[in-house]
């Protein structure tokens, strides 16, 4: 057989051409590996980009010809105003501070004992109330006082709320009768709920203020 030498061993030609075909295949196997690590990045950005057009855009918020459409937007409602008495409201320091600016109050200004406030003025909450809203008045009065222009505010806030006060307090309160010693303010009665119904049941058929036929 042509081409083979002592033994069967291929000769000299043989082994050159198979030589070339093995160079041939590790070749063409190099050339398929980069094609194919070419086809898998390829597939992967195409993956990436199908995903990408797939996800939800994230929200950039109304565009500017939106707003201008919708006009401004409502201003956020404030919580109603629910008045509150002082007591109601009044922290420790704010009890502190309102008693000790009526300890000033009766040692500085020498009144009467007819007219002076009383010790146990915190157990009646109306005598409360009163002196919290002449302190309040008698701290505007004393910063219009120390302003540049001159004002006469001290001068109405004694003629006016002290001396007014302070009558009040002995006379129309409670607390009159605690000249020798304290007394516990006996609680005044709620409204009558009977009488209140009937006048409510009146009420319910009226139209509202504001309605056709109320001028």
């Amino acid at each position: 057989m042509s081409g083979l030498g002592a033994a069967g061993d291929p000769g000299p030609q043989t082994s050159r051409e198979l030589a070339g075909r093995l160079g041939q295949v590790e070749q063409l196997l190099r050339t398929l590996a980069v094609e194919v690590r070419r086809d898998v990045k390829d597939l992967q950005q195409a993956q990436q980009r199908a995903l990408s057009a797939s996800a939800p855009e994230p929200d950039s918020g109304p565009s500017k010809r939106d707003e201008q459409q919708r006009g401004p937007a409502p201003a956020a409602s404030k919580p109603a105003f629910e008045p509150q008495g002082w007591a109601d409201r009044a922290t420790a320091d704010d009890w502190k501070q309102l008693a000790g600016w009526v300890d000033w109050l009766v040692i500085s200004y020498d009144l009467l004992l007819s007219r002076s406030v009383l010790p146990c003025w915190p157990a009646h909450r109306g005598v409360v109330e009163e002196l919290a809203a002449l302190r309040t008045a008698w701290r505007s009065a004393t910063k219009a006082d120390r302003a540049k222009e001159p004002s006469d505010a001290l001068a109405q806030w004694h003629e006016g709320l002290l001396h007014p006060c302070l009558l009040r307090l002995r006379q129309t309160y409670q607390q009159k009768q605690c000249e020798d010693r304290h007394k516990p303010p006996q609680p005044g009665h709620a409204t009558d709920p009977d009488l209140l119904a009937a006048l409510l049941g009146d009420a319910g058929q009226r139209e509202p203020t504001g309605a056709p036929g109320h001028q």
